[in-house]
């Protein structure tokens, strides 16, 4: 079976680079381009590859955007010996995954102008905040969300992780977690030299549910109030039956 993908990336890639050299653009395709959250989803590793008509010197940056929304920052404080939240700011526009990898340094491949002119980097995101609301020291909470979507491992920089072979190939790897939401992810490849933009590719990868956990989510998502319903009836029963047991023992 390993051998069979082995041959089927190896004939894409030949395919792949007479398309480069035929249209003078980078061309690339992934080994999965459909990820099924089950169950006992624990994660995905994909592999990107792809033919460009490079030089030496030449640089490839891949960005992984996921699907848009609101994003909470909480702040947690201790309240009589007890941490609770007690300040929270909403994030609008902000991506709820996020992969950014790249051949080498990406400020030795862009200056921070052309970073924060084509977002690339975790704090050259164009995400707003939620209006109505005043903020004090809102630089510290747009670290703090940079730093929980790290944490979570839905936002990552990679930086040196994408191989290039013979000014011609590039190959890297995206590593999708177990609580990556579902939805269509854009995957931008970007070929720059000297710092310009020479070409570029547009992929998608679609993240969808599958089995028991897409029934779940479908009820969710659908029926929202006879879910919380369920919800809070489960809790009671699973909290009185445990109970019960412990009474016995």
């Amino acid at each position: 079976m390993k051998f069979l993908t082995s041959l089927h990336i190896l004939v894409l890639v030949f395919i792949i680079s007479y398309d480069v050299k035929a249209k003078n653009q980078i061309v690339a395709d992934l080994s999965q381009e459909n990820v099924k959250i089950t169950t006992d989803f624990l994660g995905a590793k994909i592999l990107l590859f792809g033919a460009y008509d490079g030089q030496k010197g030449d640089d490839i940056i891949v960005v992984v955007t996921g699907p848009k929304g609101l994003v909470t920052v909480q702040k947690k404080e201790k309240v009589f010996g007890i941490w609770v939240n007690t300040k929270s700011v909403n994030y609008i526009n902000t991506p709820k995954y996020l992969n950014i990898s790249s051949n080498r340094d990406i400020n030795k491949i862009l200056n921070q102008k052309t970073q924060k002119i084509s977002e690339i980097g975790l704090n050259n995101l164009k995400i707003r905040l939620q209006p109505g609301k005043k903020v004090q020291k809102e630089k510290e909470w747009r670290e703090a969300l940079t730093r929980n979507m790290l944490k979570s491992k839905l936002w990552s920089l990679n930086e040196n992780s994408i191989s290039l072979n013979k000014n011609a190939l590039f190959r890297s790897y995206l590593s999708l977690p177990s609580n990556v939401i579902t939805g269509q992810f854009e995957v931008k490849i970007l070929h720059y030299r000297n710092s310009k933009l020479i070409s570029k590719e547009l992929s998608t990868i679609n993240v969808s549910k599958s089995g028991v956990s897409a029934e779940i989510y479908n009820i969710a998502q659908n029926y929202s109030t006879l879910y919380g319903i369920f919800a809070v009836i489960l809790a009671v029963l699973v909290g009185w039956g445990t109970n019960l047991i412990f009474r016995k023992v």
